[in-house]
């Protein structure tokens, strides 16, 4: 099996779209097109520039439990509002038992790919599907391969792409959902492979998409599994999905009050807030979590800081501090309940690099008090640790 890859340098819209279109035409025409559709920026991007160039696409949404709740509707039901034609595969029953108490951050990853890749699998053989487009976009490939994308060849088999990752093994961060992956197809075909997120945000803007789809927050491969820290159960999932809904619906009110739109472009050139979100787990101090150290992707446990808030002085201790992945600041001990829950908001220009947002502490404790009224909520913190030596995510 073949993957190919649409690589070249964004210089503005129309100009990508025209490359995208002959680049589809030439791989893809008279073909039947496999697309998942998962909601997030990447593959509505993907599955747009398909039916631009007229290609045969199948859109997939695959529920596997994991996806997030936004202002309390399911992902699905936005799928289904602004991509009436797509499929839902609903595999929550038979995915979600193979992950529960997996406590391993890679083997998470490494499950959700399995679990995910054998439901494209057997779509495709249902579906008689002749090709599948993914949207892998550029930090996912460097990230993974450790190299440049430039290093990349616009076709590459599958043997090709391990030689390479075994050649430059030492910038591997960490193993994407999308990736490194055989199905019963032709080839894939990877049309944003060379672009980045406010890239991506343009291609949507082109097509004229909504703002709830333009800017809609970068969301993890493995999805919720990525947040919660420690084995994964069913009561867990639940009280995540509840927690992650309340941060960021209420941090994109307070940008939407703000600005007009849930995330602005600053001075620095990062979109903010790329990412704002809810980590969860039991007694976190005591769990490890991911850092970046060296560009290697590192495992150790967290720190937390009490005392008065300073967002410059707390950030600049974050920056710097070794011994730990995490430096969270406490905002509530509740001295009850269950959970630990971070709320994590960061700001960045492609994922590689990330600065912590800087928002208003009476946002940050309002938040904070709204989660501090479900019953199983211990503690909560804020995440001050920018990428690196953290990550984005937490496994």
């Amino acid at each position: 099996m073949k993957n190919h890859r649409f690589i070249t340098s964004f210089k503005n819209s129309k100009d990508f779209i025209s490359g995208a279109t002959q680049f589809l035409e030439k791989f893809a025409k008279d073909k039947k097109v496999f697309c998942a559709l998962s909601g997030g920026v990447d593959s509505s991007a993907v599955y747009l520039l398909l039916k631009h160039a007229k290609i045969n696409v199948l859109p997939v949404f695959i529920d596997h439990g994991l996806m997030r709740i936004i202002n309390g509707i399911e992902e699905r039901e936005y799928i289904k509002k602004y991509f009436p034609d797509a499929k839902i595969v609903d595999i929550r029953d038979s995915f979600l038992p193979k992950i529960f108490l997996e406590e391993d951050a890679e083997n998470k990853r490494k499950l959700f790919k399995n679990g995910y890749s054998d439901i494209i699998s057997q779509t495709i053989t249902e579906e008689n599907c002749d090709l599948l487009a993914d949207g892998t976009i550029l930090p996912d490939i460097e990230e993974s391969f450790g190299v440049k994308i430039t290093d990349i060849k616009e076709t590459l088999t599958i043997q090709e792409e391990n030689e390479l990752k075994a050649k430059y093994n030492k910038g591997f961060v960490k193993s994407q959902h999308n990736l490194d992956i055989e199905y019963d197809v032709e080839a894939t075909i990877q049309p944003v492979a060379s672009l980045t997120k406010p890239e991506i945000r343009e291609i949507l803007k082109f097509f004229e998409m909504p703002q709830e789809i333009i800017y809609r927050k970068a969301f993890p491969g493995p999805a919720l599994a990525a947040r919660i820290i420690g084995p994964i159960t069913s009561e867990n999932l639940a009280f995540e999905k509840k927690v992650h809904d309340i941060v960021e619906s209420k941090i994109n009110e307070y940008y939407i009050k703000k600005h007009g739109r849930s995330m602005i472009i600053n001075e620095k050139g990062e979109q903010e807030p790329f990412q704002m979100f809810a980590a969860i787990s039991e007694d976190i101090l005591n769990k490890k979590v991911t850092g970046l150290v060296n560009g290697q992707r590192t495992y150790d446990f967290p720190l937390a800081v009490y005392g008065k808030w300073n967002y410059e002085h707390l950030n600049k201790i974050a920056s710097k501090f070794t011994g730990y992945t995490r430096m969270f600041y406490e905002l509530i001990d509740c001295k009850k309940g269950v959970y630990d829950v971070v709320i994590r908001s960061v700001n960045s220009i492609d994922a590689r690099t990330a600065s912590v947002t800087d928002l208003p502490f009476d946002l940050i404790t309002s938040v904070a008090e709204i989660l501090s009224k479900i019953p199983e909520t211990k503690r909560i913190y804020f995440d001050m640790t920018p990428k690196p030596p953290g990550t984005i995510e937490y496994v």
